[in-house]
């Protein structure tokens, strides 16, 4: 007599006729370097959901659930809340910090604290910020991927120079558009971050986002950010999900009592 199929053949043959996107993310790595010295990160892409982990920090968006995490490895403390109420956070704490410095400008001889208020981008009143793109024809291999130069000025002046890989989108994970004004009102709460912000949220900005993924950016203040590597893999639901042994903060001003330099930056 033959033998009928198996259950563990059903799923065998189920799984095989599954399109291999349904497995699909993106695990990239990056390193960032400034005048405060170089870190190295991680960034995952997968089923509308993002998530940057440096190793001892880690931000979380969710934009299918509308849910931002912030987590902090050393003490185990996370907090979560809608992206609107982190940015509205951030824009508080920048406030604050703000109010203090300005306490200590004012103790300063003047040409000092004219000299530090035009390192931070400060004082200057902030009016509309014109982005253009140029492409410059010049092409670079970089992570595997060939990105094409362009620069980007913002009023005229040098803002950007960035590589971008058209052969790599990652569209097919997650929403540019909405990473990018998300990562671009972030940079808004930043100090002296309102022409940053600006800029990432203009259309000429994030339609070059949406045409593919930057592998490389060097901008003006001489921070730069560039891909190790992309790899496609399939990433499990648990990765974007707090570990159960951390505590959770409901008080985001207590959260940053510490220096979670990623996450406000």
């Amino acid at each position: 007599m033959k033998k009928g199929i198996t259950g563990i053949t059903v799923v065998m043959l189920f799984i095989m006729l599954i399109p291999s996107w349904v497995f699909a993310g993106y695990e990239i790595t990056q390193s960032s370097s400034s005048m405060h010295g170089s870190t190295q990160s991680k960034t995952l892409l997968s089923k509308n959901k993002y998530k940057t982990d440096n190793g001892s920090e880690q931000m979380i968006i969710n934009f299918a659930a509308n849910k931002v995490i912030v987590a902090n490895g050393k003490d185990k403390t996370y907090w979560e809340g809608t992206p609107e109420e982190y940015i509205k956070a951030m824009q508080d704490l920048q406030a604050s910090s703000m109010k203090r410095m300005n306490e200590v400008l004012k103790k300063m001889p003047e040409a000092e604290r004219k000299q530090i208020m035009e390192m931070h981008g400060l004082g200057a009143k902030q009016g509309p910020v014109k982005v253009s793109v140029q492409k410059t024809g010049q092409t670079q291999e970089i992570a595997g991927y060939k990105a094409e130069k362009f620069i980007v000025n913002a009023n005229g002046k040098l803002f950007e120079e960035l590589w971008l890989a058209k052969g790599f989108k990652i569209s097919s994970e997650i929403n540019p558009e909405k990473l990018q004004a998300f990562n671009a009102k972030l940079r808004k709460t930043k100090m002296g971050g309102a022409t940053e912000g600006e800029v990432g949220l203009s259309k000429a900005y994030i339609d070059l986002f949406k045409s593919g993924y930057p592998v490389k950016q060097v901008f003006q203040n001489n921070v730069s950010v560039t891909v190790g590597s992309i790899k496609k893999t399939a990433i499990p639901d648990s990765l974007f999900a707090v570990p159960s042994d951390y505590k959770k903060i409901d008080n985001i001003q207590q959260f940053f009592m510490g220096e979670h330099s990623m996450m406000m930056h």
